[in-house]
């Protein structure tokens, strides 16, 4: 069990907001960093915020990463301004302190940012609809698009190597020639089926180092829950949770969204045999995706969307069992095998979309 946290008050003061804090509570969701969500009352009104504290173990460039997100937020509003974004669209709004600081640190060492509560919206983590779908496919479009003249050079790497698969890798075999908590007996499966799939866990990003993919400014963490959906769930309004803004293929971010959104269950299901992949979901991803973003991505981009979305799960589920032969230390968890757990329906999914890729390659052709 977490032990309480005391949290700095006199450092959320600090903020630019007017009035005090009324009420303030944890935001219980997501795997890095911890939020809080607060009530601020000041001339007799109230409005919510959220205070995150922004996990600097895993993000080690707070300032780097704080500038990538002040550019992509501020390079968004211009799109609204300008209309080449929907009306109903909003952006993160970053809450500055009263020192023009971007984020603040505390006593303990923490460091707390500070964004306005997007009031009226619903978010899904499993997706009940192609309907939703296509919008949470159109709006990372909108998103990739609205970015396409930004300098990827110019963004710091908020997490090194975070998708570069051949590096995941290379961090998986030392996990397993360590075995610092003598896990790898247990999961001798789980690890001959990810081995076996080495080369095609590197093959994106291989491909954009060698210059057969564009490098562009992408998301990088395009799951279905970071989509904000309009009250009646049915418009996506807002892409959230911006930390992993940096150089990148737009595949990372559709291959993401489809091995998210295409398989209507929770990331962590314990039995395998409810993974399953939707290909009306799919369709819907491809035909919304493609939609607004079909005119901007070369061949190559093209030719890739039916397999990234199986590179994603690979490199996930990589990532989900090393951590657990390391004894669980980057990804929260709840249970003792839950980053086991997680791989395996990572590697499910994997399972499934090799046998569907010839349909899938041929729905992404009819879609763009």
């Amino acid at each position: 069990m977490e032990q309480s946290r005391i949290i700095p008050i006199d450092i959320l003061s600090q903020f630019d907001i007017p009035g005090s804090i009324v009420t303030i509570e944890e935001l219980k969701r997501g795997h890095i960093n911890r939020t809080y969500v607060a009530v601020w009352e000041g001339a007799g009104h109230r409005k919510r915020y959220v205070h995150q504290v922004v996990n600097h173990r895993v993000f080690q460039d707070i300032e780097g990463l704080m500038h990538n997100l002040d550019v992509v937020t501020s390079t968004l509003r211009e799109m609204k301004a300008s209309g080449r974004l929907r009306s109903d669209e909003v952006t993160l709004t970053l809450i500055k302190a009263r020192s023009g600081a971007r984020f603040l640190q505390d006593e303990a060492g923490e460091y707390w940012r500070t964004f306005e509560f997007i009031e009226d919206t619903v978010s899904y983590d499993v997706c009940p609809s192609p309907a939703v779908a296509a919008e949470a496919a159109a709006i990372l479009g909108r998103f990739q698009r609205s970015l396409i003249e930004l300098d990827p050079k110019s963004f710091a790497e908020t997490i090194p190597h975070f998708l570069d698969g051949g590096r995941r890798y290379d961090a998986f075999r030392q996990a397993i020639a360590e075995n610092p908590k003598s896990r790898v007996t247990e999961c001798q499966s789980e690890i001959e089926f990810a081995l076996q799939r080495a080369e095609f866990g590197g093959s994106l990003m291989q491909a954009l180092k060698e210059g057969f993919l564009p490098c562009r400014v992408t998301h990088n963490d395009t799951k279905l829950n970071n989509v904000l959906f309009d009250r009646r769930g049915s418009r996506a309004i807002c892409l959230l949770d911006l930390d992993t803004c940096m150089a990148g293929t737009v595949l990372f971010d559709f291959g993401d969204l489809v091995r998210n959104t295409a398989v209507p269950c929770a990331e962590d299901e314990q039995d395998v045999s409810k993974v399953r992949f939707d290909m009306e979901l799919y369709r819907a991803i491809c035909s919304g995706y493609l939609a607004e973003v079909g005119d901007l991505l070369t061949p190559a981009e093209k030719a890739r969307l039916a397999t990234a979305p199986r590179n994603l799960a690979l490199i996930l589920g990589v990532r989900f069992l090393t951590d657990y032969l390391l004894g669980d230390t980057y990804f929260r968890i709840h249970r003792a095998q839950h980053n086991l757990e997680r791989a395996r329906t990572q590697f499910q999914i994997v399972r499934m979309l090799e046998q569907l890729e010839d349909q899938m390659r041929q729905v992404a052709e009819d879609a763009g």
